[in-house]
């Protein structure tokens, strides 16, 4: 086998083990919840009877093995199980809500390296002035405002104050979903621009100070050819890992930003699922969170081995 192939298979066993322990641990606290599924799904008014029946339908009266064999050979077969609050497929469920969820992840991603990207350039050229100075406050106010306050103030300024956008809601078509977008999107987004840009600005700054940096200037290129052709483009590696993580647990649900903005997606579905102690939909949006969080950084190594062949002779 191939150095190539046999990095690609660590890492597909190493995603598979992490898959495994994720959900083996989600089970164990699941099942360890002191609230009874039957009870919370039957009211307090159920008969002992009639929740003896829930609990022996769902398995709920059998041991801890015994569920999780039960589980892990359905999950083995693509069965996330059925809801107790709706009475649908896990599955169908995540299905209707992912779509939502996906295009809220990926607006807020791409929000995030068209603002960063250049305001990281900036501060490292003007590294020690104004426009440095300025960066550093912004990035630091946008890491330390808390969602909730930033999608409120945005969903009151806006949207309600100024009406530019929708206040809540998923939209129909694609200019108005669009349209509806945006605001959840910049919340999202206002946390993670403030980390991007500061690496950016890191490595932009360690990249001009290398020597093919200084040739390149000898040779009489622009300093905008320097920067943006040469130097940036250097910079832009650590973003891949970055944007990898922050697009898997963007999957896994922005629960805040998607209560402020009534937005249908995983978040809010998997909310309603604790608070009416939903065990298998809870298992299922972990799963499917849990599978997204590792492929996304499978292929963020498997980007880097593009990147950087050097790495595929990893021991």
């Amino acid at each position: 086998m191939s150095p190539a192939l046999r990095f690609i298979a660590r890492r597909v066993a190493w995603t598979a083990l992490v898959v495994w322990f994720v959900v083996t641990l989600t089970f164990v606290v699941t099942t360890a919840i002191p609230a009874d599924p039957a009870k919370a799904l039957l009211g307090p008014h159920a008969t002992p009877e009639t929740v003896e029946r829930v609990r022996a339908h769902y398995c709920l009266d059998e041991s801890f093995i015994v569920q999780y064999g039960c589980y892990v050979g359905r999950l083995a077969h693509g069965d996330l199980g059925e809801s107790y609050r709706s009475k649908r497929a896990v599955s169908a469920i995540i299905a209707d809500r992912i779509w939502p969820t996906a295009q809220l992840a990926l607006a807020a991603i791409l929000l995030t390296l068209v603002v960063a990207i250049p305001l990281g350039v900036v501060a490292a050229i003007r590294r020690g002035r104004w426009p440095d100075h300025a960066a550093n406050v912004v990035g630091l106010l946008g890491q330390s405002t808390p969602a909730f306050v930033v999608g409120t103030l945005a969903l009151y300024v806006f949207a309600y104050r100024f009406g530019w956008f929708p206040i809540a809601g998923y939209g129909e078509g694609v200019l108005d979903r669009v349209h509806h977008l945006v605001l959840p999107a910049a919340t999202l987004a206002t946390a993670s621009v403030a980390y991007y840009a500061r690496v950016v600005r890191s490595e932009l700054v360690e990249q001009l100070t290398e020597d093919y940096v200084r040739t390149a200037r000898a040779k009489g290129l622009s300093e905008r050819d320097v920067v943006v052709r040469h130097a940036l483009r250097n910079s832009l590696g650590p973003l891949v890992t970055l944007v990898g993580l922050d697009l898997g647990l963007l999957l896994g649900g922005a629960v805040v930003t998607e209560l402020i903005f009534a937005w249908p997606g995983l978040g809010r579905e998997v909310l309603q699922a604790v608070l009416e102690v939903d065990i298998p939909l809870i298992l299922g949006v972990v799963t499917v969170s849990a599978i997204a969080i590792a492929v996304a950084n499978l292929l963020v190594d498997l980007v880097y081995v593009r990147l950087d062949p050097r790495l595929r002779e990893e021991p």
